[in-house]
C-alpha cells in the first residue's frame, strides 16, 4: 500500500508556525489543534518541523529561559526525512523507524503536502492486515469444508 492511500483517507494533513515565532506560542498551537509537530515554514517555504520532542529539547538547552523568549528556529528540527506519495507505508515507516522519528513531512513536487504520524501509519498498517487475516481464515475454512464434502 502506498502513502498516497493514507492521504486519500483523510490521514495527515498539517499545521504551520513561522521560524520567528516562540515555543510557547507553538505550545499553544498544537495544544489547540492536538497536535503533537508542526511544521516550520517561513512564507511557502518548509524549514523545519517543531515537536514535542523540540519542546523538551528547548529546556535542555536553554535552562532557566522562559519558553515565550525561545524562537522556534532555535529550537526546531531543520533536517526533515520526508516522503513522497509514491513510497510505501512500509518504506515510511520504516524510514521513520531507523531515523527515530514519529513524524513525517509528505514532498509532492516540492512542496510539502501532509505529515503522517507513526501512529497513522501503524493503524493503516495494523487494518490491511487484520483484513488479509479474516480473508485467509476465510479460505482456509473454506478448504476445511471443501475437504469434508
Amino acid at each position: 500500500m502506498k502513502v498516497k492511500a493514507l492521504l486519500e483517507d483523510g490521514k495527515g494533513g498539517f499545521h504551520t508556525i513561522a521560524p520567528d515565532q516562540n515555543v510557547d506560542q507553538a505550545v499553544k498551537l498544537m495544544s489547540g489543534y492536538h497536535v503533537s509537530a508542526l511544521m516550520v515554514m517561513d512564507g511557502d517555504q518548509s524549514c523545519g518541523v517543531f515537536t514535542e520532542r523540540d519542546l523538551v529539547r528547548s529546556h535542555i538547552l536553554f535552562p532557566g529561559k522562559e519558553i515565550c523568549d525561545i524562537p522556534i528556529r532555535d529550537v526546531m528540527t531543520d533536517k526533515l526525512i520526508v516522503a513522497e506519495p509514491r513510497d510505501t507505508l512500509e518504506d515510511a515507516m520504516g524510514m521513520m523507524i531507523k531515523a527515530g522519528i514519529r513524524h513525517l513531512p509528505v514532498v509532492e513536487d516540492g512542496k510539502i503536502v501532509s505529515v503522517m504520524a507513526l501512529e497513522d501509519l501503524v493503524k493503516k498498517h495494523v487494518k490491511v492486515l487484520t483484513r488479509e487475516l479474516h480473508y485467509l481464515k476465510d479460505y482456509i475454512s473454506d478448504l476445511q469444508d471443501a475437504a469434508h464434502d
